[in-house]
Parts: C-alpha cells; structure tokens; sequence
C-alpha cells in the first residue's frame, strides 16, 4: 500500500548535500509509487525560486563553479511536481531572505507553516526533516 513521506528541507544548494539528498529520495519514494509532500523552510525556500543566471565575470574559478552546479535543484524540484509531489514553501522564510516576489519553479506552491505544513503533518505516514 502506497504512503506518503513528508520532508520538512532546511538546507539550500551549496550549503552541503542535504538538498540533493532531499531530493533523490523524494524521486525514489515517487518512482515507488508513494506521496511525497516537502515543505521548504529556511535557506532552502531559496529553491523554490527560478533561477536567474548573473550575467558577467561571476569571479569564482571554473573549479567551485564545477562543485556548485550540480548542487542546484531547482530543474529536480520541477520535475518532482510533474511526477506528482506536492511542494510548498514558507513564505515567512522567502520574505526574510528578500525573494518573496520572485517567480516560483514551475509546480511549487506558497505556503506557510500553520496551513500548508500543517495539512502535510495530518496527511504523512512518515515525516523527516533534512538540513540544519
């Protein structure tokens, strides 16, 4: 029987793996036929964002570019929304950090902790929380 897993995600990209580690679960989890709901709290709201690229001299070396890139989950997040996953994101968090206006990754959701994450927490079979 199908159950849904709920991650609560507090780490953005570049701070460590904890976002690819989110995410590869997540598709795992989905690709097995589960529910997946993940609420993004603290600098991993950064991720609900779409991305816009600097234009110019970014002044970091071709090799921490190379470490950085494939940190990034904002095309994964996408596509977990089309496999089905309810993604929402804590507005409170998105407006501290400056990025409440800006456009969302195709699928994810306002949200905030007394609705959004709180229906998650009535709804999950199984709740982690990943970052710091």
């Amino acid at each position: 029987m199908p159950k849904t897993l709920t991650v609560m995600l507090f780490s953005g990209a570049a701070e460590n793996e904890d976002a690819l580690f989110a995410v590869r679960l997540a598709e795992a989890a989905l690709d097995k036929g589960h529910k997946v709901q993940m609420y993004l709290f603290g600098n991993s709201v950064s991720l609900s964002k779409k991305e816009i690229p600097i234009e110019g001299d970014l002044h970091i070396s071709p090799r921490l570019l190379e470490h950085i890139e494939p940190t990034k989950c904002f095309e994964a997040l996408a596509r977990l929304c089309a496999k089905g996953a309810d993604i929402s994101t804590c507005h409170t968090n998105e407006h501290a950090r400056g990025i409440e206006s800006r456009e969302y990754v195709d699928g994810v959701k306002w949200g905030d902790v007394g609705s959004a994450f709180t229906k998650y927490l009535m709804t999950t079979d199984v709740l982690l929380s990943v970052g710091h």
